[in-house]
């Protein structure tokens, strides 16, 4: 069936025409049911080859607003390693290890966004580095008669700015090819003009709980229904949704209340009216378009049975009055703390605390589980591929 979805990107008349063929004919019938072991969740020595995996992949720590000015900083310290993010002068983003070179003292010691007027100082023995990590003083330098400055600049990290978001690795590098790496999802997100909104609040939890299991959380269309039927649940309409790969990443959409009366009307204009698309930026990147904003959520593994939350609710413009802060206040507490936290957190713990009872040695997944398995899989092949 031709659609004209003029207002929103083309990829989605794709995944409007796959969702129109689950609601007509049901799930893909190619797709079947499939079991993990919990070992997947409870083997400390695969969990460190797993977060080693994600020190060398690109994570999205923050909005490109959040790091606009010269002189914005984050310190973040979820992606295994204490790194920093900050604008320099020339308005080019960098990332480094918030490392001292000297004795390997922390430089900025409070994690979150701060705003650096001229550089970082070491504390302990008094060395500067400049806004682009260049090291720029040395309290008696003739202390150091063979110091070569220039290789004691602050250790560089691959970072880049793509749908708006800020995209940093986790470990040193010349460079990483961003662009092969998150280019499958440019239909779907450059489209919407990200760079331009800002974020709204950023809300930031823990939960003891393995990271994997929240990932699948975020791949499953199957329990919306029964886990959020008082919170987001009533708003999806027939409960159906449509997952495809694109790349290592997995694209995905759900109708919402008068999807079929829309269809039927040939009156479609922006599909996040009436359909949700969700995306699984690989490997623990979690983005949501929502009916007027998004959602980028991202789940650190910071230990085998705990992971740090971080979500950012992101709007078109800055609320101009109290009525439109209300507005993005009741977005925020529904999204962030009834489903977010107090729905798929809280039930990814309660699988945790099951894990090492002895009643499962293996999961059984659906075929609306399918994404799951992609998932999987490809986290298998990059984890032997690093071995």
């Amino acid at each position: 069936m031709e659609r004209n979805l003029v207002s929103n990107p083309s990829i989605y008349e794709h995944l409007l025409g796959k969702l129109i063929g689950t609601y007509e004919r049901g799930p893909d019938p190619s797709l079947g049911d499939f079991q993990i072991s919990v070992d997947a969740y409870t083997d400390p020595v695969r969990f460190e080859r797993e977060r080693a995996l994600l020190r060398t992949l690109p994570t999205a720590v923050a909005h490109v607003s959040q790091l606009a000015a010269p002189g914005s900083c984050l310190a973040h310290d979820a992606l295994g390693v204490p790194v920093l993010v900050v604008r320099g002068r020339d308005g080019v983003l960098r990332a480094m290890l918030n490392v001292c070179r000297h004795r390997g003292t922390r430089l900025v010691e409070k994690a979150g966004f701060s705003k650096v007027k001229k550089g970082f100082h070491c504390v302990y023995h008094g060395w500067t580095y400049d806004l682009e990590g260049k090291l720029t003083h040395v309290p008696r330098r003739e202390l150091f008669p063979t110091l070569d400055e220039c290789a004691h600049d602050l250790t560089a990290l691959p970072v880049t700015e793509r749908f708006g978001l800020v995209w940093v690795v986790g470990t040193p590098g010349e460079r990483f090819d961003f662009d092969s790496f998150l280019d499958p999802l440019e239909p779907d997100l450059a489209p919407l003009g990200l760079e331009s909104h800002v974020v709204f609040r950023r809300g930031t939890t823990t939960a003891r709980t393995n990271w994997k299991i929240v990932m699948e959380a975020f791949l499953d269309g199957y329990h919306v229904r029964h886990l959020h039927k008082k919170t987001v649940g009533p708003y999806f309409e027939g409960h159906q949704s449509y997952s495809e790969p694109a790349g290592p990443h997995v694209r995905a959409i759900v109708g919402r209340g008068g999807f079929r009366e829309a269809i039927e009307s040939d009156a479609v204009g922006d599909i996040r009216d009436i359909a949700t698309p969700t995306y699984v930026f690989f490997p623990s990147t979690i983005f949501v378009a929502q009916p007027g904003f998004v959602s980028r959520a991202t789940a650190y593994p910071t230990g085998l049975d705990e992971i740090y939350w971080e979500h950012d609710l992101i709007i078109p413009e800055e609320p101009e009055d109290e009525k439109a802060k209300a507005h993005w206040e009741l977005n925020y507490e529904l999204i962030q703390n009834r489903v977010f936290k107090g729905e798929d957190l809280w039930v990814c713990e309660q699988i945790q605390r099951g894990l090492k009872s002895g009643a499962n040695e293996r999961f059984t997944y659906g075929v609306e589980e399918a994404p799951i398995e992609w998932w999987h899989a490809e986290l298998e092949r990059r984890i032997e591929e690093m071995a």
